[in-house]
């Protein structure tokens, strides 16, 4: 973390450096100026000082437009060669007629060979950097890839060694010859001196009259003779064989290991082999009677060390992955379908922070039967058929593929559902079917395919496309069986839109929910979106996490994008490094809303709970605020014992049950004044019992008219006996089950739900109201309601506890006995109310500069300023229906 504020200056390099990394229009520029500089310098003909000048043009345009840049160089070459023999020239005449048709698409290649075949002879100084060809050859095989390594190899150390041996010299890359074996040719020189820059126009006449001179044209035979010659004698007669075979190898494995092999600094262990060409190199420079040159031990130790400080720098070389999946793509070039190991971003599931059990599950499914060959054959494991992911928008679904396809070694093949639909009749279709086509030739593979609910939309939600891409996609799913395995991936944030033919299983193994991340995923998140930021000490990831809760995880990338603004916007006024601190993130949070609505979250669950398939438990997502027990709930130790008989017992030790042939309760009604902790203590329990509780609101079902809220009591008495064991919650169960005066549909509905219940087992129904005297008779007769509890208001001892629970750390300040005498027909929400009044008043206390304290009189004044919500009234009604109907604790 940042602790000091630096000047901005202090960061100037290391700014430059990282944007001269990323900058690939400068490293095509500065790879062409390289090979400008060989070309141009091998064959005087241009003043030396300008040399230089003329490759920077060649670089300047190789920056917008890198073809140009080598057909630039490679034309002002052909002066120099012409002027330097007529036959030089013609020979050029094709090499630059060869770069005119091949630079548009092979310019990388064509400036790289320039280089290593033309610096080892280019005068000193440039001449110091033959010894570095070394190091392009090994940067050309990691950038071309080990296809074209080899050629790299035979092309360039043969063109140097026939160079050698025409001009009689020893190059400057070390590549050594025999002496005394080679024709040579006096049209094949290149020894005439340059031009300096006022004669050099004239030059430009002798250099083209040179390629009109037809007489000196004839002896190209002769000269081609010696050419020949010269490139069979190296081969037979030197040491050619042995060289380009070295060169090719080292090379090779150079530019191959690090597309196949994972691992830290993989492009400096792949760069070791270049220590095998002094090995190599000193007893076939004995064999052969040639000086073995320790300058060529030296350059390969100083190569190795330069392409580790590069990669320790962030520079990365290796571009053999993407080469292959490259050429693969053309051969399924399909609109729509993308290869996305090649995607940027996250290396692996580790950059995602959070889901940690969605990431296992992964592992445990995908990555343990295709790459853990071994485990896979003594287990059976086999990889599921497909995945459905669904879950709210920037959640990470996408972004978990990306990671995942980064650790796993086959295709993995990312359609956008969308790009594949057509608005041509059979498109679609067709389509559909080469993408799962194509998926079969290159199994085992992974089809992911996000957005699925545009290809899998329910019939009735289709507006444009017909039914007939569904019934391709279904078709391809149940006949996807290949003998390698195909993994078909959805992901959707709108699974409520899918067809459910789509979701049975046979075609989707796994569902799985991505919600919001939970506390800890989302202090996982801001701390991978800060990895690489000046943070000053004060930034809490508790406090952030805290505060961001319903966030998704695009909406905490963005928090933190924009608190980095904040950050910069004051390092710019103030020219120094300022870390970010909380206050920019408080800044950001207080004016960003969560992107999922409640509503939304509501959809997604009630979706998990009908469709979700997965491994195992989840391990329960916990968020910071602390999830109300027994422990929480001040007394009502019978309520709690009636219930742990009611849930606990027989949904959790149904066995217990069965051996002491006792019936399991069906339903617990909670009646009692309002404020008194009914649906408190049902939320208690749920947490308590960790079993599924489906809630439903008396008035909520009202307000949806008698046909939809029959659906609603239907499916959720449906969802809870799939989700089984289960709880459902009936708050104000009153305004659904008044008593009757004719026959009303939600009444039958939920009367009939709960008679079935008796038959399915597992399932308890709790119902609240304060006002049971509405509540129809037919309810409340045992097989329905076995267990009528009372829950009245709290004695003096239970609000003194409440008191206490509420204040929290603030409790010791007062005395408790006297604000729960004073207190008396108090419910436990009114006292609540009564606590955070005293919290607020403290909290304005500490805000204004004074001691936060209160006094017990200031607190009883609060206490008697409000009138208690439990009326005598209240509790003569409940008295008489205890009176008529009993309890049944």
């Amino acid at each position: 973390m940042q602790t000091s504020y630096a000047p901005l200056s202090t960061l100037t390099i290391r700014a430059y450096a990282h944007k001269l990394r990323e900058n690939e229009s400068f490293w095509n520029a500065f790879l062409v100026f390289l090979g400008s500089l060989g070309i141009l310098s091998v064959a005087p003909f241009y003043p030396p000082y300008i040399i230089p000048l003329l490759a920077i043009v060649a670089g300047a345009i190789a920056y917008t437009r890198p073809p140009l840049g080598v057909i630039f160089s490679t034309f002002l070459a052909l002066f120099s060669f012409s002027y330097q023999s007529t036959v030089f020239g013609w020979v050029f005449l094709l090499v630059l007629a060869f770069v005119l048709f091949e630079a548009w698409e092979y310019w990388g290649i064509i400036a790289a060979l320039q280089i290593l075949i033309f610096l080892p002879f280019a005068p000193f100084p440039i001449s110091l950097l033959g010894g570095f060809i070394y190091l392009g050859m090994a940067l050309a095989a990691l950038h071309f890839g080990s296809h074209r390594s080899i050629a790299i190899a035979i092309g360039s150390i043969l063109l140097v060694l026939l160079l050698s041996s025409l001009w009689q010299v020893q190059n400057s890359a070390y590549f050594p010859i025999r002496s005394g074996i080679y024709l040579t040719s006096e049209d094949l020189q290149v020894s005439k001196p340059p031009f300096d820059i006022i004669t050099i126009f004239s030059g430009f006449g002798i250099a083209v009259s040179n390629l009109f001179d037809f007489a000196t044209a004839l002896r190209l035979n002769s000269a081609l003779g010696v050419v020949s010659t010269n490139l069979l004698r190296i081969i037979l007669m030197d040491s050619g064989i042995p060289q380009l075979l070295i060169w090719a190898a080292v090379l090779y494995i150079i530019s191959f290991i690090p597309g196949r092999v994972k691992a830290k600094n993989i492009e400096l262990l792949s760069s070791l082999a270049l220590l095998i060409i002094p090995i190599f190199y000193y007893p076939m420079c004995m064999a052969f009677g040639v000086e073995f040159r320790v300058e060529m031990a030296v350059y390969s130790l100083l190569s190795v060390f330069l392409i580790a400080f590069a990669e320790f720098m962030g520079f990365r070389f290796s571009k053999e992955l993407e080469l292959i999946k490259k050429e693969q793509m053309k051969m399924y070039g399909k609109f729509g379908l993308q290869e996305l190991t090649l995607s940027k971003g996250e290396k692996g599931l580790e950059d995602v922070g959070g889901y940690e059990d969605v990431k296992n599950e992964l592992r445990e499914a995908i990555l343990t039967p295709l790459q853990k060959a071994e485990v896979a054959y003594a287990y059976g494991l086999k990889p599921p058929k497909g995945i459905l992911f669904f879950g709210p928008p920037g959640t990470g679904k996408t972004m978990l593929m990306r990671a995942l396809a980064k650790e796993i070694d086959y295709p993995f093949f990312y359609v956008k559902s969308s790009e594949i639909l057509s608005k041509w009749h059979g498109e679609t279709e067709k389509n559909i079917t080469e993408i799962f086509e194509i998926a079969r030739k290159h199994s085992p593979c992974i089809l992911f395919f996000d957005e699925i609910d545009w290809l899998g939309k329910k019939r009735t939600e289709r507006l444009h496309e017909g039914p007939e891409a569904l019934s391709t996609f279904l078709m391809e799913l149940d006949g996807f069986r290949t003998e390698k395995p195909v993994i078909v991936i959805g992901a959707t944030n709108v699974p409520h839109l899918l067809d459910p033919a789509l979701l049975r299983p046979g075609r989707f193994d796994k569902i799985i929910y991505m919600p919001l991340p939970d506390f800890e995923a989302r202090k996982a998140i801001f701390k991978i979106h800060t990895k690489d930021l000046p943070l000053a000490q004060d930034v809490n990831f508790e406090k952030l996490a805290k505060m961001t809760e319903r966030f998704s995880g695009a909406d905490i990338a963005n928090v933190v994008s924009e608190a980095k603004k904040l950050a910069a916007r004051e390092a710019i006024e103030k020219n120094i490094i300022v870390p970010i601190r909380m206050e920019h993130f408080y800044e950001v949070i207080k004016r960003t809303k969560p992107s999922v609505s409640l509503s939304l979250l509501e959809e997604y669950e009630r979706f998990k709970l009908d469709f979700e398939r997965s491994i195992g438990e989840r391990k329960e997502r916990k968020e910071v605020e602390k999830k109300i027990k027994f422990e929480d709930v001040a007394d009502l130790e019978d309520v709690k014992n009636a219930l742990r008989e009611a849930v606990e017992m027989p949904l959790l030790h149904p066995e217990l049950l069965e051996e002491f042939e006792v019936k399991p309760i069906s339903g617990v009604l909670l009646f009692g004044p309002p404020g008194t902790g009914k649906t408190y203590i049902v939320k208690a329990a749920a947490n308590e019992f960790g079993v599924p509780m489906l809630f439903l609101s008396g008035a909520e079902l009202m307000e949806r008219g008698p046909l939809q809220a029959v659906e609603v009591i239907k499916e959720t008495f449906n969802r809870a006996r799939e989700n089984a064991p289960a709880v459902i919650f009936i708050d104000e169960i009153e305004t659904v089950a008044p008593a009757r005066e004719g026959v009303s549909p939600i009444m039958g509905q939920l009367l009939q739900e709960m008679d079935g219940i008796r038959k399915t087992k597992n399932v308890v129904v709790i119902g609240a109201t304060n006002l049971p005297q509405l509540l129809d008779r037919a309810l409340l007769r045992p097989g329905r309601f076995d267990k009528i509890i009372y829950i009245g208001p709290p004695n003096k001892e239970v609000r003194k506890e409440i008191f206490r629970i509420h204040l929290g750390n603030f409790a010791s300040m007062f005395d408790l006995e006297k604000l729960a005498e004073v207190s008396e027909g108090y419910s436990g929400a009114d006292i609540a109310s009564v606590c955070q009044e005293v919290k607020l008043a403290l909290a304005k206390k500490k805000l204004e500069g004074k001691t936060p304290s209160m006094t017990n009189a200031e607190v009883i004044k609060i206490i008697r300023g409000r009138m208690p919500s439990i009326t005598r009234e209240m509790l003569y009604v409940y008295k008489k229906f205890i009176e008529e109907y009993g309890e049944r604790r």
